[in-house]
């Protein structure tokens, strides 16, 4: 990688790779505040990079920008940037963290049918629903994730917490119970989830 300095950056202004070379340097020292006004002034000099555009919304995200990260991703799709599984899953996540789930799910069920028995993507979608008070769709996901892992033991507590949740106290007792037998770890899982009231 060329030495970019911010003499280099005043000798040549208009030179839209000098401040992503800057902001890039500051993202790979995980400095994401500082490499923010880099990305937006090298897209501002170039705004045809939509690798750029989605780097910026990568970082956003990694800020925990939701809002922002959401508009860097979809600007980046909307410049041509590949819409791979990475960068549907990145915008589903994007989605889901602004609050927005059916547009959230939607993006993950079309990973799910290019690559049906990924277990991040189901587990995620679950949690999505289960996060928002859906218990049944989160059931189904999770459902989803036992018939590709009968010993997914996470997968079968939280159907049990969903059943409780859905007023079926005596089923998902016995669900959660079955799930610590194939997994004692979880009965630490179950201590904090009653904690807090979950």
């Amino acid at each position: 990688m060329p030495c970019v300095t911010a003499r280099t950056a005043t000798e040549d202004p208009t030179n839209a790779e000098v401040p992503y070379l800057i902001a890039h340097s500051y993202a790979d020292m995980m400095n994401y505040k500082q490499a923010v006004p880099y990305f937006k002034k090298a897209i501002e000099l170039d705004p045809s990079k939509n690798y750029w555009i989605y780097e910026l919304g990568l970082i956003c995200y990694a800020m925990q920008n939701d809002k922002e990260a959401l508009k860097y991703i979809l600007e980046a799709g909307e410049k041509g940037y590949k819409k791979d599984n990475d960068y549907l899953e990145n915008l589903a996540i994007a989605y889901l963290n602004v609050g927005e789930l059916e547009k959230g799910v939607a993006m993950m069920d079309e990973i799910l049918k290019r690559k049906p028995s990924d277990m991040n993507i189901l587990n995620m979608v679950a949690e999505a629903y289960y996060d928002k008070g859906k218990y049944q769709q989160a059931i189904d996901y999770w459902d989803q994730c036992l018939t590709y892992d009968k010993q997914n033991a996470s997968a079968l507590y939280m159907i049990g917490l969903c059943y409780q949740k859905k007023g079926e106290k005596a089923k998902g007792q016995q669900l959660c119970d079955k799930a610590i037998e194939m997994d004692p770890s979880l009965a630490s899982l179950k201590q904090k989830k009653q904690m807090m009231g979950l």
